[in-house]
């Protein structure tokens, strides 16, 4: 029997920001993909196959497909207005089958997308998501009668449970048949836009080449060698007034609001200037202060920290290496030449051992400081109040020379300063790039920093000394920005953003978010921090790292007023932001000296990895010079601060 040929089969899912693609691209193919609310998160292409079950049952058994689906980036219409456009109109035309997704309580948006999809004359099937939502919103849809008049299969779906995507999964595989046709059909051609694409049909490959051009899109005039006439783009108007208008009437003719939602009225309340900002403040200090501060940093860390590592652990481990080698604390100048054997047993189990503190830090601090923030940073997400977030922030961003959606890579800087920096491609043009990577740089810490910087600051009662730390950095923030926004050239592009409906998150969705991102940054920071922590505790044991501290003990004592061993944490904050505070919690210091360290450890240079990215995205030139002026900043504010700190503390 011969072996079945196998057809490839591509299949593009369209659709407007935040419609729930990304989730429907999880779901189909098996592949978890970071999910968020807020626009930008589906900036590359995806492409994977479609998961097939052994319950799936294909209508011709005869043939063999294979289904590539597409999660192109979400757009408001295809043409080549942006790189996102671009890509979307281009595997649009490549396409086999649309799988259009739209949202329930944004239709009179989405439709519109929907019904040039339609014209473009492929098969198509529309996935109606956020049905639950809808219902929420006492808004009522007729999809019978939706698809009636669109001429396509309309599928309700809930896509965050699952909902309707085993009937979604349906429709694609039983759309081939034997002679390559398809039994999903195209959407209905509005018959007046149809009458404006057909002068065009004679100078193309394609009908949706055709439409393309007519809506006076050069790069496929140019494709096909098509000069676009003089009223190229009043015809393009012509055409999007005769959609817009249908788009109405059908809005008009299959949806209905039959009440008041309370969830719709707290999302205006979060968007209001004046109660809007409020609640961002309440809920900032929720998160960062009592929740990572006080409960993860505070009570969390303190029970693994002390109870297990502190008490069990480390004592366990140098009880094993003792046995073989000998643990100094003390006198270790040279240990490596005086008692090799002594060196070794201190390089393992000493105050800087790769098996004890080492080990501590990672899993017993680092660990649910990470955990922590990711699961709240997933929360605001999941929530949807992110977006809303980047609407409250965007006049103040605005003065800073860059706009709403800057928000984004501000607030993931939280998480990762080098992934944040990656993010800033969202930014509209090359001057909010370079300042939100200079802000990114500067004052924004990363969640391990900002762990380690949690748990000092925890050793002072009260809240004062968080707000000393926060508000100069707010400060030191602002002045920055604003001084670049003056020095840079240029001006930062406007801020158009859709707001997603807020909801309670997904426990699963919360959780499987939490493991894969803290997966990510445990894996790239273990490996690398046992290195760094191996070669510190060898300084430790040749001698080396007394001659560090006191190569640097002026600058720290003298300008910073800080015990001469502080000066070993700046140093590794140059490899990883994190390692600048590695041993720092061992070091007794004055409160004073506390949040002057926070401080200034906050402000020092980006990691080498972070550098490394600024220097790829930006180049040379902007990436030193970012890292020069953290030096000069982090020092000079840090100097004078330390001798105002101790009047605000009392």
């Amino acid at each position: 029997m011969p072996a079945l040929v196998q057809k490839a089969i591509k299949v593009a899912l369209v659709g407007n920001p935040n419609v729930g693609k990304s989730v429907i691209f999880n779901h189909l193919t098996g592949i978890y993909a970071d999910v968020s609310n807020y626009p930008g998160t589906t900036i590359e292409i995806a492409n994977a196959p479609i998961k097939l079950n052994q319950d799936d049952k294909f209508q011709h058994e005869s043939q063999n497909y294979i289904f590539n689906l597409v999660d192109t980036p979400g757009v408001y219409g295809v043409s080549s207005f942006n790189d996102e456009e671009i890509a979307t109109r281009d595997y649009i035309l490549d396409a086999d089958i649309i799988i259009n997704v739209v949202s329930a309580i944004s239709l009179s948006r989405d439709l519109f997308l929907t019904k040039q999809l339609a014209d473009i004359g492929k098969p198509m099937i529309m996935v109606l998501n956020l049905i639950d939502e809808a219902e929420f919103r006492k808004v009522e849809i007729n999809i019978d009668e939706l698809s009636n008049v669109l001429g396509i299969k309309i599928i309700p779906a809930i896509a965050v449970t699952g909902f309707g995507m085993a009937s979604l999964k349906q429709e694609i595989i039983n759309a081939p048949e034997l002679k390559d046709q398809s039994n999903i059909h195209p959407g209905k051609i509005s018959p007046e836009i149809n009458a404006l694409i057909e002068p065009f049909l004679d100078y193309t490959l394609s009908r949706g080449e055709a439409m393309l051009i007519a809506e006076a899109d050069k790069n496929i005039a140019e494709k096909n060698n098509f000069q676009l006439p003089e009223n190229a783009l009043e015809l393009r108007e012509k055409i999007y007034k005769i959609r817009r208008k249908e788009v109405d009437e059908l809005c008009r003719a299959c949806v209905s609001k039959s009440g008041f939602s309370k969830r719709v009225f707290l999302g205006k309340i979060l968007l209001n200037p004046l109660w809007g900002s409020v609640c961002a403040a309440l809920i900032l200090y929720l998160f960062l202060y009592k929740f990572l501060g006080n409960f993860v940093a505070g009570t969390v860390v303190d029970f693994f920290e002390t109870n297990f590592f502190n008490n069990i652990y480390e004592p366990f481990v140098r009880n094993i290496v003792s046995k073989f080698f000998p643990i100094y604390h003390d006198n270790l100048a040279n240990l490596l030449v005086s008692d090799p054997k002594a060196a070794l047993g201190t390089f393992l189990a000493g105050d800087y051992g790769v098996l004890t503190l080492t080990v501590t830090y990672l899993y017993g601090l680092l660990l649910p400081l990470v955990l922590g923030f990711y699961l709240g940073l997933a929360i605001l997400e999941d929530s949807g109040y992110l977006p809303r977030l980047a609407v409250l922030a965007d006049g103040l961003l605005t003065k800073l020379g860059m706009n709403g959606r800057a928000i984004i890579p501000l607030i993931l800087g939280g998480g990762c300063v080098t992934m944040a920096v990656v993010t800033t491609r969202l930014l509209n043009n090359k001057k909010e790039k370079l300042i939100a990577m200079s802000l990114l740089g500067l004052a924004i810490p990363c969640s391990a920093q900002l762990g380690v910087i949690q748990g000092l600051l925890t050793n002072i009662e009260g809240i004062r000394p968080w707000l000393i730390w926060g508000l100069t950095l707010v400060v030191i923030f602002g002045v920055v920005g604003l001084a670049l926004n003056k020095l840079v050239p240029g001006d930062c592009g406007h801020f158009i953003s859709d707001i997603p409906p807020l909801r309670f998150p997904r426990l699963k969705n919360l959780f499987k978010k939490t493991f894969v991102r803290t997966k990510v940054f445990m894996d790239e920071a273990t490996g690398a921090f046992f290195v760094a922590a191996g070669v510190v505790a060898f300084f430790q044991v040749a001698g080396f790292l007394d001659k560090i501290i006191i190569f640097f003990e002026p600058l720290i004592t003298q300008v910073l007023l800080l015990p001469k061993e502080v000066g070993l944490s700046f140093i590794l904050g140059m490899i990883r932001r994190d390692f600048g505070a590695f041993g720092l919690l061992e070091i007794p210091l004055t409160p004073s000296q506390i949040v002057t360290s926070c401080l200034v450890l906050t402000l020092f240079v980006p990691c080498i990895a972070t550098l490394a990215v600024m220097i790829k995205e930006r180049n040379l030139k902007s990436a030193v010079s970012i890292w020069l002026a953290s030096w000069i900043l982090a020092f000079g504010f840090g100097a004078v601060f330390a001798r105002f700190v101790g009047f605000f503390l009392g």
